[in-house]
């Protein structure tokens, strides 16, 4: 069996044996951390595995949202290149996330997305407990979600009203003038017993805990409408009007570049090719937004052209990055330099903290197309 598919199995294969005492003291929050004290500079499988409650799921305006819920726990801010822990306090009653996808194609959407959060129904006009920003986040079992720990007033009915703004990256194809601000409401019924149940699975050494590798994802949270294959990044450009140029691999990110047919037309109604990459994490090919790229094509080492790559979401292509491009400098240049000069501003839960933080290049030969 291989690790990753271990990893992915029940219980049997997640668990550790531990005493009782043993195991309540891992259940408090950062003591698991020792079971990883030297991580690896790049993602890995995190010490333990836990148990999520879905609260509510709701189509409108084209958008699928979820709502869930877990145990409030610390994760990772990152700010440019440097990143911080963000801990749990007395006040946090649940760790909240939204997930947030176009309702057809299941393309995660990046936006914006706040959360008001009120006592009783939606239809009640109860007292407000909290509102805030919601972080931009990334986890190996959900991939791209927005989330972060929140307070509440004890056990009950409460309503979550969820905004995403339009999308912070470009929409193109059948996405185009297709999203905008989406407000919903969202009840659930919070317990605190029940998320202090929910399941805590420790990650055996054997099972590959601290090693270089990642969990599999759960049920639905695929990462993006191509799966989260090993090569779905390859095949969002696997179809006719595309050209593949090439892929390659830094800090766990695969980088995946095309010539694509672009759907914006000019005044003589011709379309205008794009460059188009894809910047996915390594082992589940989760889309990565929120950062910032650039590509040059050079030839004997001089430059000929370049330029800053635009955040893009497509339905045949996912999240991806693109500029539009003439394709005679692609065929006047030896290299394609794909350069990630602002790192995904996600905020990390465990396993992705230490991963692809830091500026890189990749250079992708032209005459190999």
């Amino acid at each position: 069996m291989r690790r990753r598919d271990a990893l992915a199995a029940g219980g049997s294969a997640l668990s550790v044996s531990l005493t009782a005492g043993c195991l309540e003291t891992l259940r408090r929050e950062d003591a698991w951390r020792e079971l990883v004290v030297d991580p690896p500079d790049g993602v890995y499988v995190p010490p333990h595995v836990d148990e999520m409650l879905p609260y509510a799921r709701m189509t409108a305006a084209g958008c699928e949202l979820s709502l869930l819920g877990s145990r409030p726990h610390s994760f990772w801010i990152v700010a440019g290149t440097e990143r911080s822990r963000a801990d749990v306090r007395s006040r946090h009653a649940l760790h909240l996330m939204v997930v947030v996808r176009d309702a057809e194609t299941g393309v995660i959407l990046p936006a914006p997305v706040t959360v008001r959060i009120r006592r009783g129904r939606a239809s009640d006009d109860g007292e407000r407990i909290d509102q805030r920003d919601l972080w931009p986040m990334l986890s190996q079992r959900m991939g791209p979600h927005y989330g972060d720990n929140v307070p509440l007033d004890g056990d009950g009915t409460y309503t979550a009203t969820v905004q995403v703004g339009p999308p912070s990256v470009a929409p193109t194809g059948s996405f185009a003038g297709e999203f905008g601000t989406t407000t919903v409401d969202l009840e659930f019924e919070y317990e605190a017993a029940a998320i202090d149940a929910l399941e805590r699975r420790l990650i055996d050494a054997d099972e590959g805990r601290g090693e270089s590798d990642a969990l599999e994802p759960m049920g639905d949270h695929t990462g993006d409408a191509r799966g989260h294959d090993r090569d779905s990044a390859e095949l969002a450009f696997d179809r006719e009007g595309v050209t593949r140029i090439g892929s390659e691999t830094s800090d766990d990110i695969v980088y995946v570049a095309a010539l694509v047919e672009d759907d914006v037309r000019n005044a003589a109604e011709t379309k205008i090719p794009a460059l188009a990459v894809t910047a996915r994490t390594a082992y589940n090919r989760y889309a990565l937004p929120f950062a910032s790229l650039t590509a040059t094509i050079s030839t004997d080492g001089d430059r000929i052209a370049g330029g800053p790559l635009e955040g893009t979401i497509d339905p045949r292509y996912g999240h991806h990055y693109r500029t539009p491009v003439d394709p005679d400098t692609l065929e006047r240049g030896d290299t394609l330099s794909i350069g990630l000069e602002t790192p995904p501003q996600m905020a990390r839960h465990e396993g992705y903290e230490t991963a692809f933080l830091e500026p890189a290049t990749v250079r992708l030969p032209l005459d190999a197309r």
